[in-house]
């Protein structure tokens, strides 16, 4: 049950034995250099909790102090505990007992409190130790594989999620050697991993198609470039746009201004019941598109609005609309909640999704990056405000050639060497430990 001290030659050994002889859970409560080389000491779990566990206190009979303790008889000590006697705890490093008057509590409960804590600033300790091996980590990885090490500071500084990183970083070592420079064999993975959908073959079928997405992202613009296009394709009168967004001011306006140019009708809607009446008048249109209100993801009112479109039009297909100007964690957030909102039994949660800005946008690797790791697969592109021409299919030569060359005009916001592992910490633990 004592922690174990480990003596190699190199962290990475060190942490091998570790996990060999403590176990793969194993608590690193310190790590030094000496002369023989790195010492770790390490406990496993069960026997941090059992040092933690005391034997629970005996409760000591009250005497009364007028009671003389020669004439106390044996029959006193067998007799059922009374209702005072009950509640009277030893105090803790003492043998005496505290008087019966005193304050009822279970002695268990600091007991418990004092384990809580020993275990949150052994976890604090953990933290700052991983920390301190992913450092160690990531110096020898730029000591013995270079090629790796520069890998992962180009995908962090393109705005790739760690995660991501350490896959591509995996995969670039698992391919070996070779003659072709380091950022063609990167937009080479990177652009294996990116699912595109033919726009032929989502709207050529024919249906119902909404475009859904936060406040922001140019979904009303990206509708009225498609819907340029589809009049080239099939025709005025084999198209039609409905609206929801009776929340933003001129939002319908906008898309009227579109529709007339292009000659198609627009139709706001109230509800799913008039959704569906708007359908059932529009069967001889071939492909309709449906303009929803822009909110946040964390506005009940998306929540509202998935449930008109499901109930209103069940069969409908469901096109994200992203803005590549938007941060990693926000894109997480964005797809995680519009696919849980609209996700049912009868159909994917989302069919496909578009980038929009990418014009604006300093670098396009957070937005890809999510795609990537949630396999949605890319429909279009939009770079500019000009209608029809702004927007192309998806290109994924382009798009990894792009996201790897962010264009920064100043390195101050660059990911400084000493600060990777601190981002890249998982990833770098997790190799040592599979070395």
């Amino acid at each position: 049950m004592a922690p174990h001290k480990i003596i190699a030659a190199t962290t990475t050994e060190a942490l091998k034995l570790v996990r060999e002889q403590v176990g793969g859970d194993a608590l690193v409560l310190s790590t030094r250099d000496t002369p023989d080389g790195v010492e770790i000491v390490a406990i496993s779990p069960e026997a941090l909790a059992k040092m933690s566990q005391r034997p629970e206190a005996k409760v000591a009979p009250v005497v009364s102090p007028a009671t003389n303790n020669a004439t106390l008889s044996s029959s006193s000590f067998n007799a059922a505990p009374s209702a005072s006697a009950s509640n009277v705890f030893k105090s803790p490093g003492t043998g005496y007992s505290n008087s019966a008057s005193a304050p009822s509590f279970s002695a268990s409960a600091p007991e418990d409190k004092r384990v809580d804590k020993l275990l949150a600033e052994f976890s604090e300790v953990k933290q700052l130790l991983q920390t301190h091996l992913s450092a160690r980590a990531w110096n020898d990885m730029q000591a013995q594989s270079t090629e790796k090490a520069e890998a992962l500071r180009v995908l962090l500084n393109a705005g790739f999620s760690p995660q991501l990183c350490g896959e591509v970083a995996d995969q670039l070592t698992a391919q070996g050697p070779s003659e072709v420079p380091l950022m063609d064999r990167l937009q080479a993975l990177i652009e294996s991993k990116i699912q595109t959908l033919d726009p032929l073959s989502v709207f050529d079928p024919g249906g119902v198609f909404a475009f859904i997405g936060p406040t922001g992202v140019g979904k009303t613009t990206a509708i009225a470039k498609i819907a340029a296009r589809c009049v080239l394709r099939y025709g005025r009168d084999q198209l039609a746009l409905l609206t929801t967004d009776t929340f933003r001011i001129g939002a319908q306006e906008q898309l009227k201004v579109y529709a007339k140019i292009i000659g198609v009708p627009v139709v706001s809607l109230r509800d799913s019941d008039d959704l569906a009446s708007k359908l059932s008048s529009m069967k001889d249109r071939r492909v309709i598109l449906l303009d929803t209100a822009g909110v946040s993801q964390r506005d009940t009112q998306m929540l509202e609005q998935s449930q008109l479109l499901l109930e209103g039009a069940p069969a409908l297909k469901r096109i994200l609309v992203m803005s590549s100007t938007t941060d990693l964690r926000t894109q997480e957030d964005v797809i995680l909640m519009y696919q849980m909102a609209e996700k049912n039994e009868k159909s994917r949660a989302v069919t496909a999704a578009i980038i929009t800005k990418t014009d604006e946008a300093a670098q396009i690797g957070p937005v890809l990056d999510c795609l990537i790791r949630h396999q949605l697969p890319l429909m279009f592109l939009a770079n500019g405000q000009r209608v029809p021409e702004d927007l192309s299919q998806a290109n994924t030569a382009y798009l990894s050639h792009r996201a790897l060359r962010p264009r920064l005009l100043s390195s101050r916001l660059q990911i400084p060497d000493d600060q990777i592992p601190v981002h890249m910490a998982d990833q770098l633990n997790d190799w040592v430990k599979a070395s």
